[in-house]
């Protein structure tokens, strides 16, 4: 006689109510490239690979992004809309014009994704976990801009073969009929904390009418685009802007 023990499903959500970003500069000239429009201006900055690598708990420089710090600061009276997506980089003609990363996808890659293990334990128990991640935002019901929170859920499936264990405590237990309660995989581990800590350094989205400054991850531009100059351009529905970044 064989007995299967439903799957069970456990979700842990952390909600973070701080938004992320960093201290903004004292004004868009405090970057080295910067501009000023009609609502807003706006600097940044590309970060040194070496000093990348002292700033952020993954070496994002040798996973293949370059990190670049914007400053937003909207005029008197004005709120700017922000979104990555808004942002490209632009490294020459012969160069595809590059969108930021989350800080999720580069936490995945760096960290890996093998596949669930498969625990084997004494008495027919046959045990299996997964896990994944993911981040949610929603708008910060106090200052109306959006946050959010990582997402970590895992799933454990157990199986157990022979006659099912009966009930029992203290010394009169059946120790081979207990099914360890798994263990949250290490890769998962480490992409929490390599998206956690991109997260909370990356430039803030939504409506904002305070000076905000953050970083974006790019994607290496390639080699064919080593001594182009390289563009930041800004881009929504209300306005566009151009930066073009000393390296």
């Amino acid at each position: 006689m064989s007995r299967w023990v439903p799957c069970v499903g456990l979700s842990t959500m952390l909600l973070l109510a701080a938004s992320p970003g960093i201290r903004p500069r004292a004004d868009a000239n405090s970057y080295a490239a910067h501009i000023d429009q009609p609502d807003f201006s706006l600097g940044a900055v590309v970060i040194p690979p070496q000093q990348v690598k002292q700033m952020f708990k993954a070496d994002l420089n040798r996973a293949g992004y370059v990190v670049i710090e914007v400053g937003v600061f909207p005029a008197p009276g004005k709120d700017v809309d922000l979104y990555p997506n808004d942002f490209t980089l632009d490294a020459g003609r012969k160069s595809t014009a590059l969108r930021p990363v989350s800080g999720d996808t580069i936490a995945e890659v760096i960290a890996g994704t093998p596949e669930s293990p498969t625990i084997r334990t004494p008495g027919g128990v046959n045990t299996s976990a997964g896990a994944a991640i993911g981040r949610t935002s929603y708008p910060d019901p106090v200052t109306g801009r959006r946050t959010g929170g990582t997402v970590a859920d895992t799933e454990a499936g157990v199986g157990v073969g022979g006659q099912a264990p009966q009930p029992c405590a203290g010394l009169d237990c059946d120790a081979s009929a207990r099914v360890p309660a798994p263990a949250q995989p290490s890769h998962v581990q480490n992409a929490n904390v390599i998206s956690q800590d991109l997260w909370e350094k990356s430039l803030p989205d939504g409506k904002t009418p305070h000076a905000v400054a953050g970083y974006l991850y790019f994607p290496k531009p390639g080699r064919k685009a080593k001594n182009a100059q390289w563009e930041l351009r800004y881009e929504n529905a209300d306005s566009k802007a151009k930066l073009q970044l000393p390296k």
